[in-house]
């Protein structure tokens, strides 16, 4: 096989075990929707009083003001949005989990147990994907020392299947 039918065969494996991961995530384990946990159409208010009556959180405009004069707007479902944010942040850390566990499984697969290089390459690669996936869902809600953690333990066992599959 030539060089670049192999490239494109490593590349191609990456690609689609990334996104059979990432769909088989959404399928088995869906994202939390927003509907879930507030009304689709809020309840518009243009008055800090009438938004304090009704329950709301009133929200300044940061920038420039609109032309109607209005200094803000009324954030009724504050306590949803809150759930809401809540719950999603909870699925993206076990999206993470699973990811880097899946992630890890298939670097380590392709870079010591495949013997045929295209393959052991594309599920390396595939492997990869899926870890950056997963860690960007997450990486937002996740701690500064818990990201350069698992930055650095990631690395390294990149470094070591290096030094283990391609020393000579």
């Amino acid at each position: 096989m030539s060089k670049v039918k192999r490239t494109i065969l490593a590349v191609s494996i990456a690609i689609i075990l990334a996104l059979f991961v990432g769909y088989g995530i959404d399928t088995f384990y869906p994202n939390p929707e927003y509907t879930d946990f507030c009304d689709e159409n809020p309840i518009f208010i243009e008055t800090v009083e009438q938004c304090t009556a009704s329950g709301g959180q009133w929200e300044e405009y940061r920038g420039p003001k609109p032309v109607d004069g209005i200094s803000g707007w009324c954030n009724v479902q504050f306590e949803c949005e809150a759930a809401f944010n809540q719950a999603n942040e909870v699925y993206n850390k076990n999206v993470f989990i699973v990811t880097l566990f899946i992630g890890l499984l298939a670097v380590l697969l392709g870079g010591i147990v495949l013997k045929l290089e295209s393959v052991s390459s594309g599920i390396m690669s595939g492997g990869a994907l899926i870890i950056i996936y997963g860690t960007i869902r997450y990486w937002g809600d996740m701690a500064k020392y818990f990201r350069f953690a698992i930055l650095g333990v990631v690395l390294a066992i990149l470094i070591w299947i290096g030094y283990k599959k391609f020393k000579k």
